[in-house]
C-alpha cells in the first residue's frame, strides 16, 4: 500500500468513526428528549394528583399530612418548572437533527472516499492538491455541524465494531474485550437520563413517606 493509500485508508477510517460517534449521539440525545418529556409529564401529574388527593381525602388543615402533601406538591411544581427550563435550553432534539444530518453527510463522504481508494488500487494516480481537497472536505463536513458528539459516542462506535479489521492490533485481535464493550454500552445507556432516574427514584420515595395516617 503507498503513502497516499494509506493516508486515504486513514481518512475514510476517521470519516466512518466520526459518522458513527454522530450518529449513536443523534440516537442518545432523541432518547434523552423522549425520556424527560414523559418524566417531565409524569412529574407534572403528579403533583396535580397529589393536589386532588389532598382535596378528595379532606385533609385538615394544618396537620402533617396536609403541610407534607402541600409543600410536596409546590416543590414538585417548581421543580418541573426548573427542569423544563434546563432541558428546553439543552435544545436536544435540535442537536439531535443537527448531528443525524452531518452523519450522514461523513457516510457519503466515506462512501466517496472508497471509491478514489477503489481507483487508486486500480493503478490511478492522484496529485497531492487532490488529496489535500479531500482532507479539506473532512474538515469541512465535520466543521458545518455547530454541535459535537460526547467521548462516549465515539468508545461505544468502538466497542460496536470491535470485530472490524480496521480495529484490530496487529496480532489481528480486537483492541477491546468483550466485557469493556458491554461496560461502554451499559455507561451510553446510563448517559441517557440516570438523573431522571434519580430524580424518580427521589420522587418516588417522598410519597412513600407521605404521613397519611397523621392526618
Amino acid at each position: 500500500m503507498t503513502n497516499t493509500e494509506q493516508f486515504l485508508t486513514n481518512l475514510r477510517i476517521s470519516a466512518w468513526s466520526t459518522s458513527g460517534a454522530r450518529f449513536n449521539a443523534s440516537r442518545r440525545l432523541k432518547l434523552r428528549d423522549l425520556f424527560s418529556t414523559i418524566s417531565i409529564s409524569i412529574f407534572a401529574a403528579v403533583g396535580i394528583g397529589l393536589a386532588i388527593v389532598q382535596k378528595i381525602y379532606g385533609l385538615a388543615a394544618g396537620t402533617p399530612a396536609d403541610k407534607y402533601v402541600t409543600a410536596l406538591s409546590v416543590c414538585i411544581g417548581l421543580f418541573v418548572i426548573v427542569i423544563s427550563l434546563i432541558e428546553w435550553g439543552a435544545s436536544n432534539a435540535v442537536k439531535a437533527d443537527a448531528l443525524l444530518r452531518n452523519a450522514e453527510e461523513l457516510n457519503m463522504f466515506q462512501r466517496k472516499i472508497e471509491h478514489v481508494l477503489a481507483r487508486s488500487f486500480d493503478g490511478e494516480v492522484f496529485q497531492a492538491d487532490e488529496i489535500d481537497s479531500l482532507r479539506d472536505e473532512y474538515e469541512a463536513i465535520k466543521m458545518r455541524c455547530p454541535f459535537n458528539h460526547e467521548p462516549i459516542d465515539h468508545h461505544l462506535f468502538l466497542a460496536e465494531r470491535r470485530l472490524s479489521p480496521e480495529f484490530l492490533n496487529a496480532a489481528k485481535k480486537p483492541r477491546i474485550c468483550w466485557l469493556r464493550a458491554q461496560w461502554v454500552a451499559f455507561v451510553s445507556f446510563l448517559s441517557i437520563g440516570w438523573h431522571f432516574g434519580l430524580f424518580w427514584i427521589v420522587i418516588a420515595l417522598l410519597l412513600w413517606m407521605t404521613p397519611w395516617t397523621a392526618g
